[in-house]
Formats: C-alpha cells, structure tokens, sequence
C-alpha cells in the first residue's frame, strides 16, 4: 500500500525534534559559515527541524512576516541554483580582485586569507550541487524601513544554529540579488515580499569550530564610546581573535 503525501506528513508530525549534538553556549560560539558539503540529502526530519527553529524566531510584534521558501532536487531547484550560481560566480570573482585576494598574504597558500579564496572559489564553482537552497523571505506589511530585518535576520540566524545542533551547516549570502527578477518569476515570490538573502546548508566537508572575531574589549563599550569594562575579557583559550579588514587610520591621522 503506497504511502500518500498526507500519511506521511502525519508520520513526521508524530515524531520529536532530534536531539541536540551541542549545548546552547558552544553552538553560539562554534557556528562558522559552512561553505563545503558533502554530497548527500538532509533529511525531511533534519530540515523540519531547522525550520521549525527559524520559525521560532522573534519578530515585530509578533507578526512572524518570515517565510522560507526551501529549494532541494525539484526542477525550479534547478533552475533557481544555475541562475544563483552564475550570479555567486561573478560576485566573488569581483570581490576576490576589489579586495586584494591575489596580493599580499592572499599569495601565501597558508594564510588565512588564501584558505578563506580557495574555499570561496570552490563553493561558488559548486554551488549547483549545494544540498539545500533557502531563500528567507519578509512578507512586507508596511513601507521598507530601516529595522525590517530584525523581523527576519534573527530566525535566519535560529536556522543556522539549529544546522549547527545538528551536525549540519550553513553560509548566508546575498547572491540572490542580481537575478531577483529572474527568481521571482520562476517562483512565484510576490513582489510586495522582500528576499532577504540566499542560505546554503548541507553536511560540512570538513568541521565547525571557534569562529574569527575581534577580542570582546575592542568590541563592547560601558558608559562611553570607545570605553571597554573591566569584565570584557576574552575566556582563557580563546583563539583566532585577529579578524576583518585592517582598521580604518583616524580621521587626520598622517
């Protein structure tokens, strides 16, 4: 007896979310830009999973304007990959030049500016064969303003930690943007429904692991700006703390 898509449906429902493979603290300080993956599904429970937690993400008033339209192996998947793939590889191509990624420590094949180059060329020469595409999408309610992200960024950021929880991964680009046009007539997205950004996810090729930032006292202020408090003190073993582009010279500065 062949299994209809509603039995199914309600097999899933009747199963728990997956257990967690990290706790809360290590997740959020361990969930890197996943950008290599293995070629292999995520499973329907796996996906579930991740959405569910990025649908438990805070918004405006609570609206929940958020929508995420999930792109796997179907024929406008397809499509939608080749149109964003195309758009990822003139992108990085533009900013791998723009951004010196061929000079200085970019030629040194041990930094971590050359690592970082080699990773994003090979996930955009790739990105047809990402497991899962997912266009997070703001159904607008009012005129654009300035904050409208923080109704849909945040779930963005619940989805990637829930990948991470689960021994997935993910990376958040704007590729999307110059063939929006394109995407929006494939799928069907309504124009007045911003598509606030392209995530990849899959199974890393490869492993997560303490993330590239500043050390918190050049980052948290107390009182006054440019004013760091006695407590922000990185914890004994963090690493990696030299990140970003070099610092802009003060104003007047010779």
């Amino acid at each position: 007896m062949t299994k209809t898509t509603e039995d199914a449906a309600a097999e899933l429902g009747a199963v728990a979310l997956p257990r967690d493979t990290v706790g809360m603290l290590e997740g959020l300080t361990t969930t890197r830009a996943i950008r290599r993956y293995l070629d292999e599904p995520v499973p329907r429970d796996v996906l579930r999973a991740m959405l569910f937690a990025a649908t438990r993400g805070p918004s405006g008033s609570n609206r929940q304007p958020f929508r995420f339209l999930v792109l796997t192996d179907g024929p406008k998947a397809v499509v939608a990959k080749k149109r964003i793939g195309e758009s990822a590889r003139r992108f990085w191509s533009a900013k791998r030049e723009a951004d010196g990624y061929v000079t200085g420590s970019g030629t040194r094949d041990d930094s971590p500016k050359s690592r970082m180059a080699r990773t994003m060329q090979q996930y955009v020469d790739g990105f047809e064969r990402v497991p899962v595409l997912i266009l997070p999408c703001l159904l607008r309610y009012r005129e654009p303003t300035p904050m409208e992200g923080a109704s849909i960024y945040p779930a963005c950021q619940n989805l990637l930690l829930a990948a991470r929880a689960l021994g997935y991964g993910g990376a958040f680009t704007g590729f999307q943007v110059p063939v929006e046009t394109e995407l929006r007539a494939l799928l069907g997205i309504p124009d007045e429904v911003f598509v606030a950004g392209t995530i990849t996810v899959g199974r890393p090729a490869g492993r997560h692991g303490p993330v590239r930032r500043r050390p918190l006292a050049e980052l948290v202020y107390q009182e006054s700006w440019g004013a760091a408090p006695d407590w922000a003190v990185d914890p004994p073993g963090t690493r990696f703390t030299a990140a970003g582009p070099p610092k802009a010279p003060r104003r007047g500065a010779s």
